[in-house]
Formats: C-alpha cells, structure tokens, sequence
C-alpha cells in the first residue's frame, strides 16, 4: 500500500506542476521582421529548458474565447499594423485579459493596436520612431528583477532603439532597463512632440494592467505585462544574455497566480492534464504556422519541421527573486494545488 500511494503522490504531484502555456503570435501587417523566424526557432530551442509549451501562429482567428481560454499566456512578437485582429478578435483577447490571462511584448509589439486603448495600457504605450539601426549601451535599473538576472551593468548591442508616444510609467509600468542615449546618434524622426519620460524606457514591467480592468467577476485578478522592446536581429536572438532577459520575463508574468498553471480556480490557462508519460510529468508542444500572402498561418510546424506536434521532457521554472514583485499568490497556489491532489488520492486510498 504504501508503494501504491508513493507512486499515486509521485502522479498527482507531476499532473499539478505541468507546465504553462504560451500563445505565440507573429502576424504582420505592416513593417515584417526578418528575424521572426529565427526568434521562433530561439523560443522553440528554450521550452524544454525554461518549462514552457509554446505554440506559435500568424492565425487572427484563434483569438476566439475558447481557444484563448486554453492559454496562461499571449506573446506579442514583432507584431505590426493595426489589422492584426478584427474588432471582435481585438474583443476577445480584452476578454482574455480581464479573466486573468498574462502578456508579453517583444519588440514591434508596441507598434500594432495602437487604436485600441486598452491594449496601449497593457502593453504600456505606443511606438513613435527609432534611429538608424547601430550599436547603443543599455543599463539594467533593477538587477532584481528576472529579466535582468545575467543582464551586465553596460549591455552594448547592435540594436534599434525605440522611442515612443508616452511615458509606460504613466500607466503603472515599471521599468527594468534603460539606454545610455551618449551611447548612440539619435535622429528626429518623431512623429510628434512626446514626452516619454526619463530615464528612457527600454524594458518594464506591470503588475495590474489598466488595460485588463475590471476584472471578470469569478477571475482571480488580472494578469501581469511584460515588454521589452530588444530583438530586431536575429543575432541577438542568438544571444544568451538576450534570451535570459526574455524568458526571465515571461516567466515572471506567468507566475501572476492568474491563470490554471498555478491557481486551480482561475478561469483561463492550460487544463493540467490528467496523466502524464513524461518522467517530468510535462511536455513540450511547438506548433508553428507558416505563412501565407495576407499574413495567416496554412500548416502548423512542429519543432522537428513535421506537420505534427511534438512532446519533450522539461523541466521545472525556476524561482524568481522575492523582491521582484511576484504575488505571494503564485507560489501558494502552487502549493495548494500539490497539497489538494495529494489529499484527493490518500482520499481514494482510504
């Protein structure tokens, strides 16, 4: 009996701490990165180390209630052009947002939606123009944070260093890095006489998006933001240091204690699956759409380049700093939901 309730404890505990999921979302209808493909591939390479599923589209219409709903989090990578969603596909990811879903912005995500309000208080501002592509000197504000785990006090890139229509601070971001604007030749390709704070804002952070308000009655809270605006080469995506910042943030804002991965009543996230074959009780599934002449996904990729999804061993997130401003919510849901499966099982053995 007690080699049948070890191995019970050893199940429920692995179908508990499965693994988040991510919406990765690449449409373009504007401005096309070339190195879209090469950050997919970056992404792809990090879910078994980093303990995420990702799964990648150009496909407007799965932003739709039921297929958002399976998701902890949304990525917006390199997004540009105000088309990307309809108004009822723009409809159900604010939706999606106020019943506790996370978010992730990289790069021209800051330039897409910028007719929609609350998506420019959730992902904190607009875009406005960027200098001539160059190397430029970016300095960590809070070291902290777990974006900036690894980040060096001067980080000196080839980068295109946005500038935007407002200050994110005024929207409750906070901001984790900044750039030494001595460090580069900055230009006046301003669309208009903005005011986007000091010192100047290259990556934050929002625990309570104004973009997500009121929350959904039932929901938990809203989820948490996360934007960098790094990434336009694909070398950088090649870059260890860079993909320690962006998987630093995801992971931060997947902890928000929002979504089924760590808060079994919240409404939106992964449904933790009822068994496991992985021997980390998780798996890894990248699907990625290739894309067609008006910007949709055709086929889904899996990381093997099949047309057919794939399953990995991965391993656990990891901690994040205690004064990074993670609920204290998250890591006691985690460890509710563990302590429930296992009373559920000595339950049944009794």
């Amino acid at each position: 009996m007690f080699v049948t309730i070890t191995v019970l404890l050893s199940i429920a505990t692995s179908i508990v701490m499965a693994q988040p999921r991510v919406l990765v979302f690449t449409a373009t209808t504007g401005y096309r990165h070339d190195s879209i493909p090469d950050s997919i591939s970056a992404l792809q390479a990090r879910s078994g180390t980093d303990g995420v599923d990702f799964e990648f589209t150009e496909d407007p219409t799965r932003f739709n209630g039921d297929e958002l709903g399976r998701f902890d989090g949304v990525m917006f990578l390199s997004t540009t052009g105000e088309g990307v969603l309809d108004s009822s596909q723009a409809q159900a990811f604010h939706t999606y947002l106020q019943n506790g879903g996370n978010f992730v912005g990289v790069h021209a995500a800051t330039d897409c939606l910028g007719g929609e309000d609350w998506y420019v208080q959730t992902i904190g501002t607009r875009f406005d123009y960027h200098p001539e592509l160059q190397p430029a000197t970016f300095i960590p504000l809070n070291k902290t944070h777990p974006s900036m785990v690894g980040v060096p006090d001067r980080w000196t890139f080839t980068e295109e260093v946005y500038n935007y229509r407002s200050d994110p601070r005024n929207v409750g971001a906070q901001v984790v890095l900044t750039v030494d604007e001595s460090s580069y030749t900055g230009s006046s390709g301003s669309s208009g006489n903005y005011d986007q704070g000091v010192p100047h804002p290259i990556a934050w952070y929002i625990t309570d998006s104004l973009g997500a308000q009121p929350p959904t009655d039932g929901a938990p809270g809203t989820g948490r933001s996360f934007y960098t605006s790094l990434g336009h080469l694909s070398e950088t995506w090649q870059d260890p240091t860079f993909m320690g910042h962006v998987m630093g943030g995801l992971k931060w804002a997947l902890e928000s204690g929002t979504t089924r991965w760590t808060n079994g009543t919240a409404l939106v996230g992964a449904v933790q699956p009822q068994n496991s074959n992985t021997s980390a009780g998780s798996s890894v599934s990248s699907t990625m759409g290739t894309s067609t002449a008006n910007g949709q996904a055709s086929t889904s990729v899996s990381g093997t380049g099949m047309a057919t999804s794939t399953s990995v061993s991965a391993g656990p997130m990891s901690s994040t700093p205690a004064n990074s401003g993670i609920k204290d919510g998250s890591a006691v849901g985690k460890t509710a939901a563990v302590a429930g499966a296992i009373g559920g099982v000595i339950g049944l053995m009794l």
